[in-house]
């Protein structure tokens, strides 16, 4: 979230915290943690980065960060933890749009990282929602929601599955 600019400087002590807490221990995690959120951005980005070399991380580029944050909202969204609205919109919205993945595209959009049909059932969602008009004369629109949100979630899964892969 870091790296796609979703996680702002004054929210990194708390990740210090949540570092501590799952048994993380380094002399700049230490202080990174204790710093508030008045500080200065530049000190916390300081701590931040002394941490990481400490506790040897390297950080992905925007795009591989870009994809690991989807990827990790796939997985709150088959967990149960998300909602797959929203959490396809966090994904759309908040990390595949904070790389161009659309320059990428071949075909259709977001084809370059296999997101097309996921992007598409998520588009289809949307515009049902916002349809006044039914879609299809055997069932209303809020079956087809019902019935793509299903298979957007199977899409997920797969999608998730290619990316692990090497897609």
């Amino acid at each position: 979230m870091y790296v796609t600019g979703n996680l702002t400087t004054d929210q990194l002590p708390d990740l210090g915290v949540t570092g501590l807490k799952e048994g993380l221990d380094t002399p700049s995690l230490c202080i990174l943690a204790g710093l508030g959120k008045d500080e200065s951005p530049f000190q916390i980005e300081h701590y931040f980065k002394l941490t990481l070399e400490e506790l040897n991380i390297k950080l992905p580029d925007r795009r591989k960060a870009a994809i690991e944050y989807a990827l990790a909202i796939v997985d709150e969204i088959v967990e149960g933890k998300k909602e797959i609205i929203s959490g396809t919109k966090e994904i759309r919205y908040k990390a595949i749009d904070s790389y161009d993945f659309f320059s990428e595209s071949k075909k259709y959009c977001y084809d370059s990282i296999g997101f097309e049909t996921a992007y598409g059932l998520f588009d289809t969602i949307d515009e049902l929602s916002c349809s006044n008009i039914p879609w299809n004369p055997e069932k209303t629109n809020e079956q087809l929601i019902s019935e793509t949100k299903t298979e957007l979630f199977e899409e997920l899964k797969k999608w998730k599955d290619k990316i692990k892969n090497g897609a």
